[in-house]
Parts: structure tokens; sequence; C-alpha cells
């Protein structure tokens, strides 16, 4: 897929391309629709931007799709479908009239795309998408657990490290969201923290040692995701848990790390 991200002129780049703008909606199943990507025309050419499908070796941050699509119950692959058929679209078309013709003939991949006229309910809409890449903030408890599942699941898919390491379980509730088990002997739970700030990490450490020792006798190990903190790369707390923010970069260190102890 090649979907660019706006330069840092964001709004303003976009706005200026005028009447060939067009703004695509998604229309998830169960949730209110919401502006997903901007196409307009240069040339004999239709281009597509969307920062809400940022890849990184192999994986994709669901954080910006759930804020732009927090009561959507979609999943993030049903929306990348979507989106990979768009940027199809977009390649095959010579002006956004065509792309807004495959979108009504195809309502299955529940996209649809509505006029840019500059006014303020445009520029909100243009405005929110992009809001939507930046990190502003955790998401509400269950999205963000949701977010991490299918975080990791993209992680243990994609690294040749953890080639091998399987989701055995996941949790709807307590701070614990999922069990990676990799054969029959070993065994790290993936663990979500709210609020955490920095002075708290060594307790953090100490705790979290007690709980597995507690809860998961013989040698399970942990990934202690925290929200609201930002640290430049996983910190080992014990032989047995590793703290990480949800960087996807530093979730993917973070169980390298413990997979190769």
């Amino acid at each position: 897929m090649h979907l660019r991200r706006p330069s840092s002129t964001g709004v303003s780049t976009l706005a200026a391309a005028g009447s060939r703008l067009k703004l695509v909606q998604y229309l998830p199943r169960g949730g209110e629709p919401h502006v997903c990507a901007a196409i307009w025309r240069e040339g004999a050419r239709v281009h597509l931007v969307s920062p809400l499908l940022r890849t990184l070796r192999g994986v994709r941050d669901p954080q910006s799709r759930a804020r732009r699509f927090p009561d959507g119950p979609a999943s993030i692959d049903a929306f990348e479908d979507s989106m990979s058929w768009l940027d199809a679209a977009c390649y095959a078309a010579s002006d956004p009239h065509e792309v807004d013709a495959a979108c009504q003939q195809h309502p299955e991949w529940q996209l649809r795309c509505v006029r840019y006229d500059g006014g303020d309910a445009s520029l909100l809409a243009l405005s929110g998408l992009l809001r939507a890449a930046e990190n502003t903030g955790p998401l509400p408890a269950p999205v963000m657990r949701r977010c991490l599942i299918e975080l990791v699941r993209q992680i243990l898919k994609s690294e040749d490290k953890l080639a091998g390491w399987q989701i055995e379980a996941t949790f709807d509730e307590g701070e614990d969201v999922a069990k990676l088990q990799f054969g029959m002997h070993r065994t790290v739970i993936v663990t979500l923290l709210n609020n955490v700030a920095a002075t708290d990490v060594v307790g953090l450490g100490f705790q979290a040692h007690r709980r597995l020792a507690a809860q998961y006798p013989g040698g399970v190990q942990c990934v202690l995701v925290a929200t609201g903190l930002q640290i430049g790369a996983p910190m080992v707390l014990s032989a047995r848990a590793v703290l990480t923010d949800i960087g996807p970069e530093h979730v993917r260190a973070a169980l390298v790390r413990l997979a190769q102890c």
C-alpha cells in the first residue's frame, strides 16, 4: 500500500487543492462515519493520503485508527482491506469523480466520498483526520486493551526473532491482557498499566516480580506496558519483568528481550 502522510503543513497543504480535493469517509458497521483519507487530482493522477495506517517494519499502530473510530467495533483488518481497495481505485483513476463512482458501485467497502468545500465542517473533518495520528494521550482502557492485543499479534507475525510464539489467551478484565506461549515451558504475560509516573518504575519492578511469583509460578515472565509513560527504550526491571511504553517498536523490543533470556 502506498499511502502517504501529510507534511507538517498539514491542513493547509491539502486545502490548497481546493475544488480538486475530496474527503473519503469510512462507515464502520455499528459506528459513526469519519473521514479516513483525502484524495485529489494532480495532472492525470489521483493522489491519496491517510495517516491512519502508518506501518513500520510490518507493524501498524492501531491507536491512530482507534482514535478516529472510537465507537466502531469493526476490526483494523477490515479497515485496512477497505483502504487497500481505495488505494487500488485511486491508482486506476484519473479523476476523484471516478473514485467516487467506484465507492458507490462497491458499498461493501464501506467508503464514501464527500466534497471538500473549504467550509468549517470540511476543515474540521480534515483537521480531525490529521489529529488522529498524533499522540494525544491514552485511549479509554477497553480500547487500549484491544489496541495492545492487536499490536502484539502483528509483532508476533512480523518479527523473525519471535517465530513460534503464539497468543494462548486474552483477558477482558484486570491488568493482564494476554498470555503468550512458546512451546511448553516459555510463557510471557502482557500487562497494561495506566497512568504510570517515571518515579514509580522501581516499585513496579518489585510488584511485578512478587505478583508473577504468586500468580504464575514456574518462571513466567512479564512485559509491563505503561500508558502515559514515554521512555527511550524498554527498561529491564528484573529477570522476569520488562517495562515499556506503548510505542510499537518498544513493545517489539521488550518482547524480543524476554524471548532471548
